[in-house]
């Protein structure tokens, strides 16, 4: 029996790929050798100042107007419940923020320097952008209770197999306790040998306290942090006193052949929705608002068709 094909943020985490091998002179178009081999080694890396901060102040702005709220009034954080099955909206406790289209969302997906990094980590000219969500992380206050969490987004008896890049822009400022981006890069370095002990069928999400450090990857506003869907990451508590806002961003190859996936690209930019396939499975969850009601279609450049598959490369 042929599995099931899983989408994830528009693309398939599971499609067979490889890293590329680089020598030290090796010439990248924005990463160095020593990034390279920090990523290769450890399963993650931040690069630094790669999105304008007006760009990310614009969609922090965005996401507020989006979810009607005022970014320096905290009474006002704390109108929308965390979304659920009886009650959809688009905001779940975690801050993921069912906004997918708009123009500031893509003019982070099509800046030129982001696509030349995944140029770089992939080797390859020819890359499609996941369409992904937004974030904005609240304060553990006024009854809002988020514990954070760690999982994987890939079935674990495919994981050591997988090769994909996932990550997040930072939109603001944030350092440890601001609920931003956890994983535990020593599991991953030993997940082979982790994965040998755990049960068939294992959940893939990591609720029970493991003998390896996580680690709060700080950040500034404009940098990415990337990491290998084989590391065990998720969205950590904030314990501060501002919301941390994000963008999920990343790159893959491209792949035009698979016309299903490039069907549910192309309609979800048309219609201003999430990924999703018939049958109701879906990448991303159903949020209250209709995003076409609240802005116009996002204008594409050149590489933004070529990104999200419109246009072939």
């Amino acid at each position: 029996m042929t599995p099931e094909i899983r989408y994830s943020a528009g693309t398939r985490y599971e499609a067979p790929r490889v890293f590329p091998e680089y020598s030290p002179d090796h010439e990248f178009r924005v990463l160095n050798w020593e990034d390279w081999r920090f990523w290769r080694d450890n399963g993650y890396l931040v690069i630094r100042d790669l999105i304008p901060k007006e760009q990310c102040e614009e969609l922090i702005k965005v996401t507020c107007d989006y979810l009607g709220v005022e970014r320096d009034n905290p009474d006002s954080w704390y109108n929308i419940t965390p979304r659920s099955a009886e009650d959809p909206t688009p905001k779940s406790i975690a801050g993921m923020t069912e906004l997918y289209h708009h123009q500031a969302i893509w003019n982070n997906r099509q800046f030129p320097k982001v696509y030349d990094v995944f140029c770089d980590l992939w080797g390859t000219e020819k890359l499609w952008v996941t369409i992904d969500r937004v974030n904005m992380n609240l304060p553990n206050q006024n009854g809002w209770d988020f514990g954070g969490f760690l999982h994987w987004d890939v079935e674990l008896d495919q994981l050591l197999a997988t090769r994909n890049i996932q990550g997040v822009l930072s939109l603001n400022d944030n350092d440890t306790g601001k609920g931003g981006l956890q994983i535990i890069p020593d599991l991953f370095k030993q997940l082979e040998s982790w994965l040998e002990e755990q049960p068939k069928g294992r959940s893939r999400m990591l609720e029970e306290k493991v003998d390896f450090e996580v680690i709060n990857v700080p950040s500034k506003a404009g940098d990415l942090l990337i990491w290998d869907t084989r590391m065990a990451h998720g969205t950590s508590p904030n314990r501060s006193t501002v919301p941390r806002f994000a963008q999920y961003l990343s790159m893959c190859p491209a792949e035009p052949e698979h016309t299903e996936l490039l069907e549910i690209r192309l309609e979800s930019f048309a219609n201003q929705t999430r990924p999703e396939k018939s049958g109701n499975k879906i990448s991303g969850m159903a949020g209250s608002r209709k995003e076409s009601d609240f802005g116009p279609k996002a204008e594409l450049t050149e590489l933004g068709k070529q990104l999200l598959g419109a246009q072939p490369w």
